[in-house]
Formats: structure tokens, C-alpha cells, sequence
């Protein structure tokens, strides 16, 4: 957590930009607007805190500097115990840091915290952001073990662009489970078995996979060279004082890249032709 003794800034501070390249490199400066998530302690602050129930919500873009008197004993009450239900503004406020920690501070004990919040706190918007913000920053910090425990321990059931490029970053393959993850998300894939009848669609998948390539997982990278593929900017990060190119950075987008959709997407096709033939001779030796 930010703590400053400070008066708070009444318009700009400093702020985080990092700009990635594809090779992994980063530039780090300091500009922009000042951490919303900063506790200053030069603010006043009702103590005991009041019932959440009986103050106001937090609007869009929350900050601390930006809540009452009354929201800041609230959420330094609920800092206490941060399992608890509470209007989502005030987790925005204090996963704000979290992601700055992501980026460019303690990683692993920030994602620790941000997979606790993400337990207790069932929130569209946040797991939307929060699960983008933990896999790019796993792309950013050059983290596949990271990435690996996250799906490996902690049930993580998102797989997206950041995903790929770390896997092709350390020329690691796609997986059976990886590619029923991202089937969920590509545009023109027969979803009808994956729901239906999943453990037969993935024993399909394997099949159609060791035989087109020998074994059961699906080698992109030297396929698809990055260089080869356009770099469109998406959201990833929740934290407005970070600059566009950070929150939003222009990345090669495999999940856009047409060669890419199209071998995937015949693997998906195959799959999909194995488990309908199987179900039907199932249905047959009935």
C-alpha cells in the first residue's frame, strides 16, 4: 500500500510509464497523474469509521484523496479485512497500487493479493481487469511460472493474446487445455461439443493433434513469427494514472492474426468433425 505524508497533489504527480518492446526490454519514466490508491495521511479521516451502509458510494475513477471524510474511515475499516463485501470502488481503489506493484514492484506478493480480492469479489469489471492485468503483467516481468501457478493452483480459467506471447516468447507449445481455454474467445469455433460433451472433445483435440504433428500439443511459434503480426493496443490495466501506452499497449495480437486463426482454427474444425463421428458410433453400439 502507498502511504504519503504529504499534502496531495491538487492536479498532477508522479506517475509510472513503462514502455515494452516484444523482446521483453522496458523503459521505465515518471510522468502523469499521482497514484489514486496513495493513503495520505495529511487528510481528515472519520474515526471510528462509519457503517459502509450509511455513506455514499464511490463513483467511476475512485481515488483516495477523492472519497469524504466518512468513505475514508470506511475503507481504511474494511483495509482490515479485505475478504469483506464492500462496494466495488473501494477494491478498485486499493487494487489500483496493486497493479503499479505489478508492473514495477514486489509482483509476487501483489499477485497474491490481487487473487485474494479476485476470490472475494465476483465483480464483472474487476475480474475483467484484474485477470488481464495478471497475465500481461506475467508477459511483462517474463513470468511463465507465474503464469503456470496461476492456472496450475489458483483455478485461473482466462486464457488470452497475453497468454500467447508468453508462451511463444519462451517457445513453449499450446497445450490440450490451453487451446479448449482459447476456444472459448475465437471467433468461428463449433463451441457445441466443448459444452456438451467436453471430455470427448478434448480426447478428439488430442487425437487430431498427435496426428498432425506426432504429439499432443500444437508448436505456434516458429509458425508465427511476432514480426509478422500486427500490434493492436487493448486494455489491460485498471490504474488511470498510468499513461495510455501502458494501460493500453500497442501488442502483436495473435488472436487477431488471420494465418494464426486459420491453421487453429482447422485443428478446432478436425476436432470438432472426430467427436461428432465419435458420438454417432457411440450411439450406434447402443
Amino acid at each position: 500500500m502507498y502511504i504519503s505524508a504529504a499534502m496531495p497533489p491538487h492536479t498532477t504527480g508522479p506517475s509510472l510509464s513503462v514502455t515494452i518492446s516484444v523482446n521483453g526490454t522496458r523503459e521505465v519514466n515518471l510522468e502523469g497523474p499521482a497514484e489514486p490508491s496513495t493513503v495520505y495521511t495529511t487528510v481528515p479521516v472519520s474515526w471510528p469509521a462509519p457503517e459502509a451502509e450509511q455513506t455514499a458510494p464511490l463513483g467511476y475513477f475512485p481515488s483516495y484523496v477523492g472519497m469524504t471524510p466518512d468513505q475514508r474511515g470506511v475503507y481504511l475499516a474494511w483495509l482490515q479485512d479485505i475478504s469483506r463485501p464492500i462496494d466495488i470502488g473501494y477494491v478498485f481503489t486499493y487494487y489500483y497500487g496493486l497493479e503499479r506493484q505489478l508492473v514495477t514492484g514486489d509482483f509476487d506478493t501483489a499477485l497474491v493479493e490481487v487473487v485474494h480480492l479476485r476470490r472475494h469479489h465476483p465483480n464483472k469489471s474487476f475480474q475483467a481487469y484484474s485477470g488481464a492485468a495478471l497475465l500481461h503483467a506475467c508477459l511483462m516481468r517474463n513470468r511463465p511460472d507465474a503464469l503456470e501457478e496461476l492456472y496450475s493452483t489458483h483455478k485461473f480459467d482466462y486464457f488470452g493474446n497475453s497468454c500467447l506471447l508468453l508462451l511463444h516468447r519462451q517457445k513453449l507449445e499450446l497445450l490440450p487445455d490451453m487451446m479448449i481455454s482459447l476456444a472459448q474467445q475465437l471467433p468461428g469455433v463449433n463451441r457445441r461439443y466443448l459444452k456438451s460433451d467436453p471430455d470427448l472433445y478434448k480426447d478428439s483435440l488430442v487425437q487430431v493433434l498427435l496426428e498432425a504433428g506426432g504429439k499432443p500439443s500444437y508448436e505456434f511459434s516458429s509458425r508465427h513469427p511476432l514480426e509478422c503480426v500486427e500490434a493492436i493496443p487493448y486494455p489491460i490495466f485498471a490504474n488511470y494514472s498510468l499513461p495510455p501506452d501502458t494501460r493500453a499497449p500497442a501488442l502483436p495480437n495473435l488472436i487477431k492474426h488471420e494465418p494464426f486463426l486459420q491453421e487453429i482454427g482447422t485443428i478446432y474444425k478436425n476436432a470438432h468433425e472426430r467427436t461428432k463421428l465419435s458420438k454417432r458410433m457411440r450411439s450406434k453400439n447402443v
